[in-house]
């Protein structure tokens, strides 16, 4: 299994490097047995079932318990490896950090809601109770967070951030589009002169459409007006995460292991898309 393969390969990778790059210290003994199954076999039924189409995670895992035991012979209950499942949200979050796509030089950012409930029934919800927070999209208020995303001519992802809903856009751009140099194009939430001074005197030029009641509307060259027109390819790939992968609903109930799926389906489209295969060794620039 392809995916395995690689996943393992960075596993064991991230485990020499923090084996020589942290302090020794002495392992306390917990109570009870310990999990034998590895990390990088969860993180692969986590982005295997990003892929798989089932649209219910209990469900993938009785079908590969059941078909593949083979294949993980250590694996546990369900409810245990729900238990477990949130010790795997660091290594899922490098493994999409230095699989980055390619600097092309031309970037599209763009934001996402994720609501945890419906609005209504915000003022009784508990499980993102702390994190969660009002927000508005072009579409309505929504009560939630905000998955802002970036990537490049190709559509391979360049770098993501979790916010609170109630996080503006411009806010979010500059820790976004920290390295990249070129052209970056976006929607009216990016607007403002002092976004796009900063972002420029780094070697980003951030794009956006005018409004109509604007008298500056700037100079913009017919390359960059054609590639500004081409921005929806973001919302395609924001839709696909969405409607074909299951990074998000609003029937979870804990909130770390609802960033782990969401991690997970963000590397299973870095896998799908072939996007470079870095080592670990890259850490220490990161």
């Amino acid at each position: 299994m392809s995916i395995f393969c690689q996943v393992d390969d960075f596993c064991k990778q991230l485990e020499d490097y923090i084996a020589h790059g942290l302090i020794a210290y002495q392992n306390k003994q917990t109570r009870g047995p310990q999990c034998r199954l590895s990390d990088s076999e969860m993180m692969t039924i986590l982005i295997l079932f990003q892929m798989s189409g089932f649209r219910n995670f209990k469900t993938f895992y009785l079908f590969i318990a059941g078909h593949y035991h083979n294949d993980f012979p250590e694996l546990p209950t369900y409810h245990r490896f729900v238990e477990i499942m949130k010790r795997v949200i660091f290594p899922l979050t490098l493994f999409l950090q230095i699989n980055q796509g390619k600097k092309t030089g031309i970037y599209f950012i763009d934001a996402s809601c994720l609501p945890v409930c419906h609005i209504k029934r915000s003022k009784r919800h508990k499980t993102f109770g702390s994190i969660a927070k009002y927000g508005k999209t072009s579409v309505g208020w929504f009560f939630g967070l905000k998955l802002y995303l970036v990537i490049n001519h190709l559509g391979e992802i360049m770098a993501c951030k979790i916010t609170k809903g109630n996080v503006a856009d411009s806010a979010a751009a500059p820790d976004l589009l920290k390295g990249l140099s070129g052209l970056s194009f976006g929607d009216k939430g990016y607007l403002g002169k002092k976004l796009f001074s900063e972002l420029l005197s780094k070697g980003l030029k951030l794009m956006t459409c005018k409004r109509k009641s604007m008298k500056d509307k700037g100079i913009m060259s017919a390359f960059e007006k054609q590639v500004l027109d081409k921005r929806g390819i973001i919302e395609t790939v924001i839709g696909h995460l969405k409607e074909h992968y299951q990074i998000w609903h609003t029937r979870h109930r804990s909130a770390i292991n609802a960033m782990t799926h969401l991690m997970a389906g963000m590397c299973a489209i870095d896998v799908l898309t072939g996007q470079k295969h870095c080592t670990i060794t890259e850490l220490s620039a990161w």
